[in-house]
């Protein structure tokens, strides 16, 4: 995925608050990883509801926090590191 292709912190974030998003990233091993992440209560499991958001503007602007929803739990990527996005799952 060229930079330019890169979709906006604030897009990933704003469709992970109403679904499902599929997407690939490089993790810092070099490993590729395929992820379904969301922000969406309704399929984070009870218990690890956050109180506050997880996606604070104090965090860098590369940084997101999402709840995998097949591994169920909390995971964080860099926007930079994005190979795929696939928008809404």
């Amino acid at each position: 995925m060229k930079k330019n292709e890169i979709p906006t912190k604030e897009l990933v974030i704003g469709q992970m608050k109403t679904g499902i998003v599929n997407f690939k990233f490089e993790k810092k091993n070099g490993e590729i990883r395929e992820m379904n992440g969301t922000l969406l209560n309704t399929v984070i499991a009870p218990l690890q509801h956050k109180e506050t958001s997880p996606n604070p503007p104090t965090n860098s602007a590369d940084l997101v926090v999402c709840w995998d929803a097949d591994a169920s739990g909390w995971r964080s990527f860099n926007l930079s590191t994005l190979t795929e996005y696939n928008g809404k799952a």
